[in-house]
């Protein structure tokens, strides 16, 4: 399942409804407050869809107003009231939406949804983001020297390889999570460059630690896009996907993979 089209289609129809079963998907003109304080690493990161509408008629326009390098993805759906166009945003973007001198003289207000999907935005440009305090995406060495060089692992690129090092390591939690009939091959592994801490007194982050730090775990190749929305919705936006290398203990193969990084404060 597409959990992003799932969401949009939920978005769509709540439009028309008033369904106590959904009202915590329904979209809300969030309006634009006077004051606007500074948003946490965690809400900056986070995806959103907003609804084209009214002034926001266009990808480039949320991308103007938004100040934007590059346009948004353009997401469409069919509701009972009819076609509806979104666009994914950053956290970032929302916040200099409701900034928009442009838009608060209208009054218009615009209308998002907030997707809770750990968010994966892999440079095509850099090593950005990897994990590691010690890696800096705007040193020469870490950013492309020409057009052809490519940084993996690219956005779209599968199967790719994902380090577990917390819950989705135990097999019966991650069949569960993909919904697998059969317990799923996990591969004794290790990165560096992060360290283990926790956060809200219980659950397992990993955050980043000097180059030297070794993190022991379990490896799994992602085959789809599909299997990895479902672990990036089982993660939320308490995490992000970024780069790392993984060592594959029996054999001793580095892979350039992904993880889970905790974005937040930690206990």
């Amino acid at each position: 399942m597409d959990l992003l089209v799932e969401l949009e289609s939920l978005a769509i129809a709540a439009e028309s409804e008033s369904n106590p079963e959904t009202a915590l998907l329904t979209p809300t003109a969030i309006p634009s407050p006077p004051i606007q304080h500074p948003i946490t690493a965690r809400d900056r990161n986070a995806t959103y869809l907003v609804k084209l509408e009214g002034p926001l008629d266009s990808p480039t326009t949320v991308q103007r107003l938004s100040r934007s390098p590059t346009v948004p993805t353009l997401k469409e759906g069919i509701g009972e009231t009819g076609p509806a166009r979104f666009c994914s945003i950053t956290g970032a973007m929302k916040f200099a939406l409701q900034s928009s001198s442009s838009l608060s003289v209208t009054g218009f207000t615009p209308t998002f949804i907030r997707v809770n999907l750990s968010p994966k935005r892999l440079s095509g440009y850099s090593t950005a983001p990897s994990l590691g305090g010690d890696v800096d995406p705007t040193l020469p060495q870490n950013r492309a020297i020409d057009a052809n060089e490519v940084f993996l692992p690219m956005q779209d690129e599968y199967p790719v390889w994902y380090f577990f090092y917390g819950t989705l390591a135990v097999p019966e939690i991650l069949a569960r999570t993909l919904g697998l009939d059969d317990m799923p091959v996990l591969t004794r592994a290790r990165t560096k460059g992060g360290v283990i801490r926790s956060w809200g007194c219980k659950y397992t982050a990993l955050v980043d630690g000097p180059a030297s730090a070794v993190v022991d775990g379990w490896a799994f190749r992602v085959d789809s896009e599909e299997v990895e929305e479902a672990l990036r919705a089982y993660e939320t936006d308490y995490y992000e996907v970024v780069r790392c290398e993984i060592c594959l203990v029996d054999g001793g193969e580095v892979v350039k993979g992904l993880v889970f990084r905790f974005v937040g404060d930690v206990d």
